[in-house]
């Protein structure tokens, strides 16, 4: 026995002495991915970035079931309010105590590091030795969509907040000494990830729908630019996009849809052709590029049949635009109490927690006298007037008005102007109403959605031009988009920053993210006084430090080794 055990002794100290203990510590897993093994070839690197893509789709459109999730769109803002009543408003920033413990300032930015942080993750682990990549370009075409990333991610960190620190690397561990770059630096960095994107990342004819393609790198470059004050620079890059044969404006009608027939909101009558191209636009099955809809630069995808397609399950997922964004008419009831029918086709149903502001309903429709020209305010595409619906109501096929609606207080909650981008012409009846027998899903849609579309690249190309003082050019490119919506042309002497905005929100109502817009011009805080309803209704007096937010006071509490400094006025 005691020889024995000797042996085992002599033989273990010789294993233990001859070995790197750290090595023979070191787990290097086979079976399951990690950390250690995830990055070997170009199909992990496809799938990381794949992964960014489903966050920010998740993150801009589809994190929860509430008006809530549409935030960064003008909800609260200009664009949408969150009605009670005729009188009542619902606030979501409290924009007269808005401060650094704003849910939505520390949502948004630990929702955007991560989309740095994974960025950081593919370009760094893409330089690893045991990466298998069958050619260079390879390498640098997946580095380069992860740059266009982090810097769609630091555009929108810089226009919200300014100066933001600047994390470059692969974050392995905690850290406590962040430093604030300037935000000249911070689009300085993005200039140059987007700079290296242009070179390599693959044209939309080389790429599946919802991947972003090197047109969308060129329109956020033209963005960046603008903030440097590089506007000639801006020019061009817009102008990679805009000359580009791959992309122009859709004038004609096109797509699944374009010979849909329908018998108007009263339901009632002969079915008549419906729509137009801008309605076109907003079609399922016409959103992408390889669709054949050449104005579309970048977007979300949703696909009920698809698994991890979004909008699957009981409540039908969580784009819930239509539900959030449109009024809940079919839910009233007339003086009689008899109530009213959900009518699926262009409606789904909704429920009106939002909605459309004076301003982005009446105002921006009243410019030049344009109101019954500019297609983008036709029946097609904003519905003013409804109907009864329901055949036992004396006031069947008539029009819903305060006299007749059984609680006038809900009339103008109940009957907002419901812009049709958000409807849906093709359902999957996931429910049935108890009362019309009708199917509808819940009010959820089953499309995909812009991130980037030409009409706003002509937009930002004429906003540069605008600010570098050619405002004959200028008005050149908001012609364009007018001329396509049917709208009186606009003279070079009418073109400021301000009719570009109201431009931009006549053409991409519900798609620009319209919070990081008005924070990057500096117009919030003058837009939240003019535009606003519970501003204006609170008599709020707001001062120029809104036009940043607040840098959330947990990530300054966090950062416990360096000061980092808030922005002023917080």
């Amino acid at each position: 026995m005691k020889k024995t055990l000797y042996i085992t002794i002599i033989l273990t100290s010789s294993i233990w002495s001859s070995c790197d203990f750290d090595d023979v510590l070191t787990e290097i897993p086979k079976d399951f991915q990690s950390p250690e093994n995830s990055f070997s070839n170009i199909r992990d690197f496809e799938s990381s970035l794949a992964n960014i893509y489903l966050t920010i789709r998740t993150d801009m459109y589809a994190n929860s079931d509430s008006w809530q999730n549409f935030d960064m769109l003008g909800v609260d803002i200009d664009y949408a309010a969150s009605r009670v009543d005729n009188d009542t408003y619902n606030e979501y920033f409290y924009w007269n105590t808005l401060n650094a413990d704003n849910g939505f300032v520390s949502k948004w930015w630990e929702r955007l590091y991560d989309w740095v942080y994974q960025a950081n993750v593919i370009i760094a682990r893409a330089e690893g030795e045991e990466v298998q990549w069958d050619t260079e370009e390879d390498k640098n075409k997946i580095i380069a969509e992860a740059r266009f990333l982090r810097a769609f991610a630091y555009h929108f960190l810089a226009n919200l907040w300014g100066g933001v620190p600047l994390i470059l690397e692969e974050t392995s561990g905690p850290k406590f000494d962040y430093q604030r770059a300037s935000q000249t630096q911070v689009y300085e960095q993005c200039k140059t990830d987007l700079e290296y994107a242009v070179q390599w990342m693959k044209t939309v004819d080389e790429i599946k729908g919802g991947m972003a393609p090197r047109a969308a790198a060129y329109h956020l470059l033209s963005e960046v630019l603008i903030s440097l004050g590089d506007y000639n620079g801006a020019v061009e890059a817009a102008s990679m996009v805009i000359d580009d044969p791959n992309f122009k404006l859709m004038t004609e009608r096109f797509g699944r849809f374009a010979d849909f027939s329908f018998n108007g909101y009263d339901y009632q009558g002969s079915y008549d052709s419906w729509g137009d191209v801008y309605w076109d636009l907003f079609r399922e099955g016409n959103f992408n590029w390889q669709d054949g809809n050449s104005e579309a630069i970048w977007n979300v995808q949703f696909d009920q049949a698809m698994l991890g397609g979004g909008n699957v399950g009981q409540w039908g997922g969580n784009f819930g635009l239509e539900r959030w964004w449109a009024p809940g008419w079919w839910g009233i009831k007339d003086i009689d109490g008899v109530s009213n029918w959900l009518k699926d086709t262009l409606s789904g149903r909704p429920v009106g927690a939002l909605s459309a502001t004076e301003y982005a309903s009446q105002t921006l429709w009243e410019f030049k006298d344009d109101w019954d020209n500019d297609i983008r305010n036709s029946e097609y595409n904003i519905q003013r007037t409804y109907y009864w619906t329901n055949p036992e109501s004396a006031f069947y096929g008539q029009p819903v008005t305060l006299e007749n609606i059984g609680d006038p207080s809900s009339f103008y909650s109940r009957t907002a102007p419901y812009f049709k981008k958000a409807a849906g012409c093709l359902h999957y009846n996931q429910f049935q109403d108890s009362q019309s027998g009708q199917g509808h899903d819940n009010g959820r849609i089953y499309k995909d959605w812009y991130l980037m579309r030409l009409a706003e690249t002509y937009l930002l190309r004429g906003e540069a031009h605008l600010l570098n003082g050619n405002i004959t050019a200028a008005a050149e490119d908001i012609n364009v988009i007018r001329n396509r919506a049917q709208a009186s042309l606009v003279a070079p002497d009418e073109v400021n920053i301000d009719l570009i905005l109201d431009e931009r929100a006549r053409e991409l109502y519900m798609e620009e993210f319209r919070m990081s817009t008005l924070t990057r011009l500096n117009k919030l805080s003058e837009y939240l006084m003019k535009y606003n309803p519970a501003v204006i209704q609170n008599g709020y007096v707001l001062d120029e430090h809104l036009n940043k937010l607040p840098i959330p006071r947990s990530e300054i509490e966090a950062n416990k080794e360096v000061m980092m400094e808030q922005n002023p006025g917080y």
